[in-house]
């Protein structure tokens, strides 16, 4: 017998949110899994032992207490701040669970998930889906996002593992810049459920962890500016980037996916993504 599943990608932080906030967007990895008496990995065709401290097999170990066969399909770009992690344990241990016909137990699941993240935004994204606001805790509110909102990513080649840039933050936040990315993060709220224009351009500017991670990707910044000159109202690094999230009106996207195309050339790809509802199906 083999199991099915599939989980979003995400976006995560939005600029001042960092560590609370996470949206969950219809580019999905795929899963399949049948017990095996050995851990064995498929991926782009090709097969490999799954390692003990793989990720994905600590996820299905975690959810099932067993050995898999696991065939991944993704079309999310790894350690490009677009939850591709999250996405593929999240997906691995679902299908393991329909595998052994275990049912789905959806806040074990989303446990497993936060563990092997480290934290709660992306996890919470891939297995609820939606537009997720998070504690720390694993408190969670799903808040709407208007439909006036359309997003374009740009996706630049270069990969920019997560734990390298977490290393690149401070230990200590300045109290002031602390007080005015609580303000963003508020006008990022409201612009992002009503789609206010001027809520989501008083939401930028960061200060608790993009400025810190830019000269890993200085190309970000430029492709931010690119972004609001072509009439983005609002643009972040995605998660731990290097991908860049512009939120326009639905109207704009093509001008301003253009608009990064350009400046990406070819560096990157640039996508015009949907948000989803759905975390794993």
């Amino acid at each position: 017998m083999s199991g099915q599943a599939s989980a979003p990608a995400s976006s995560a932080n939005l600029g001042p949110g960092f560590d609370c906030i996470a949206l969950a967007l219809e580019l999905r990895c795929k899963v399949t899994a049948e017990p095996s008496d050995a851990w064995l990995l498929v991926e782009g065709g090709t097969a490999s032992p799954g390692e003990e401290d793989d990720l994905v097999v600590r996820a299905v170990r975690m959810a099932v207490g067993r050995s898999m066969r696991l065939t991944i399909s993704s079309d999310i770009p790894a350690s490009r701040g677009l939850g591709s992690s999250a996405a593929v344990t999240t997906a691995a241990a679902v299908a393991a669970m329909r595998a052994v016909d275990m049912p789905v137990d959806v806040e074990k699941l989303f446990r497993i998930i936060c563990e092997l993240e480290g934290h709660t935004d992306n996890a919470a994204a891939a297995v609820f889906g939606g537009l997720v606001l998070m504690e720390s805790s694993g408190v969670r509110r799903h808040i709407d996002l208007s439909p006036k909102l359309g997003i374009v990513v740009a996706i630049p080649n270069h990969q920019l593992p997560t734990e390298e840039a977490r290393a690149w933050l401070p230990p200590v936040v300045n109290l002031k810049a602390a007080t005015r990315n609580l303000a963003r993060f508020g006008f990022l709220l409201e612009g992002l459920r009503t789609g206010d224009s001027d809520a989501l351009r008083f939401a930028a500017g960061d200060e608790m962890h993009e400025p810190f991670r830019a000269a890993l990707a200085p190309f970000t910044d430029e492709l931010m500016m690119a972004a609001q000159r072509a009439g983005a109202f609002h643009t972040c690094w995605s998660g731990a980037g290097p991908s860049v999230l512009a939120f326009c009106n639905v109207g704009r996207v093509e001008v301003v996916s253009m608009a990064l195309s350009g400046q990406l050339g070819d560096n990157g790809t640039v996508m015009v993504l949907e948000p989803t509802a759905d975390g794993f199906r």
